[in-house]
């Protein structure tokens, strides 16, 4: 009876060379396993010459001459490498008889220890996989994915800055992430970066992400996942994160909103209508920001008054806003749909609380994602200059208005802005044309008669 075949092979040394080498030269040593015929070989970071090396020594396995210099050190590491790795075949076969394959032998040579709960996966490399998975599946836009890369870029210069790297200094293992870390980097955009919280919760966002993916796939526990999550940083700003900003001349004309109307009652898909008609809802509520159209509640419509009345997530301030024919009859059309018996629109779902901010705070950036998704694809076949989106409601309003004669402070009113001021700002580039033509309505004419 023949000698059993080992269940997993045994490494060995080798020098790679030409067969015409240079004597002088010095060349790398590999380690080396064979599997199924295939052999597997990774550099050692060490090189001798030919003649200093021994293909029979170490009982087969490969050592360095003793004439070489340094030669007892290299060849301890040497040593020490192919008995890690044999012990960990060894230690994987018990536990998974029959199970070692290339894969496996990869993962040790690699250092990647393959029984530890996340399988050896880098941290950085899995959201970055992540990121590249979902915007290939249109899942998020290219600026998410460009800043998602970004972010991951400054997660590997804290690790390497802090010295928190593990298996290298900016790197270390899915299941490595902890809540120490992140408050650890949260604390280093801080201080060093001089990050705002704003700043500092997009770059969570990715990080956060990959956590509950990782959860899912059984590669971090629930437990530790979850301590995760409540690491976001809570603050009213990230509720607007499309604030007021100075007007960038992305508006519609009417021409445009025609061409939009045109376009949804030749469309033939029922999710994309819906959007357009909560898109036009905003701009007919007064420039309702996304925020507020998706918690709008049956309760804030008074259908008697013709009035929308409801706290502005922004402000914090009650709002009234009255609601025009066209707003009417988008508001009845929801309403004989029966689609959520609290919230009007169903971006949200009835179990959503606006007294928890961080759910606030998800359930507006996935609102916000899938909505401008749809639009800016609406926008690209009208062949609008610009990207769609669903602020792009909020200034053709009050572009609209200005132009149509509505007076600064009255648009000011409508718009929820808290003083006149803001109003004034965000459009100033407007407000040369409706000066004018304000001043051109009361037709003083205070002059001698020879002038």
């Amino acid at each position: 009876m023949g000698r059993q075949k080992r269940p997993y092979p045994l490494g060995r040394f080798r020098l790679r060379y030409p067969k015409s080498y240079d004597k002088t030269k010095i060349y790398p040593i590999e380690i080396e396993y064979v599997f199924s015929g295939k052999p597997i070989r990774r550099h050692m970071n060490i090189s001798v010459r030919v003649d200093d090396w021994n293909p029979k020594g170490n009982n087969g396995r490969g050592e360095i001459r003793s004439s070489a210099p340094d030669s007892v050190r290299f060849n301890n590491l040497l040593i020490a490498k192919v008995n890690k790795i044999d012990a960990g075949l060894n230690e994987y076969n018990q536990k998974h008889p029959g199970e070692v394959n290339e894969n496996i032998i990869v993962a040790f040579l690699d250092d990647k220890p393959i029984l530890r709960q996340d399988k050896g996966e880098d941290f950085i490399e899995f959201i970055l996989s992540r990121l590249e998975s979902e915007y290939s599946r249109n899942k998020i836009g290219y600026s998410r994915y460009k800043n998602g890369q970004s972010g991951m870029n400054v997660f590997r210069q804290f690790l390497k800055a802090t010295g928190s790297g593990t298996y290298k200094p900016d790197s270390i293992y899915v299941g490595e992430i902890s809540v120490d870390l992140l408050d650890k980097y949260i604390k280093w955009r801080r201080d060093f970066k001089n990050n705002s919280d704003q700043t500092i919760n997009h770059a969570l966002t990715p990080i956060l992400k990959g956590c509950e993916n990782a959860c899912a796939l059984g590669l971090i526990s629930k437990e530790i996942n979850a301590g995760l999550q409540d690491m976001r940083i809570q603050e009213k700003v990230t509720l607007e994160t499309e604030g007021e900003k100075e007007f960038d001349g992305q508006s519609l004309s009417k021409e445009q909103m025609a061409q939009l109307v045109e376009f949804y009652e030749k469309d033939t898909e029922p999710r994309r209508k819906e959007f357009i008609e909560m898109f036009l809802f905003a701009f007919h509520a007064c420039g309702l920001r996304i925020v507020d159209v998706m918690t709008l509640q049956w309760d804030h419509i008074d259908f008697d008054k013709k009035e929308l009345s409801k706290i502005l997530i922004k402000t914090s301030r009650r709002h009234k806003i009255p609601l025009t024919d066209p707003a009417l009859r988008i508001l009845h059309k929801w309403q004989a749909m029966g689609r959520r018996k609290k919230y009007v629109f169903d971006l949200v779902k009835d179990t959503l609380s606006l007294n928890d901010a961080d759910e606030l705070y998800r359930a507006r950036n996935s609102a916000t994602k899938c909505v401008n998704q749809a639009l800016r694809v609406v926008g690209e076949k009208l062949g609008f200059p610009f990207p769609l989106s669903f602020h792009t409601s909020r200034h053709t309003f009050a572009v609209l208005a200005i132009n149509d004669g509505l007076t600064m402070t009255i648009v000011s009113r409508l718009l929820g802005h808290s003083s006149t001021d803001i109003t004034e700002k965000v459009y100033a580039r407007l407000l040369p044309q409706t000066l004018t033509a304000e001043v051109g309505k009361l037709n003083y004419s205070f002059l001698p008669g020879e002038l």
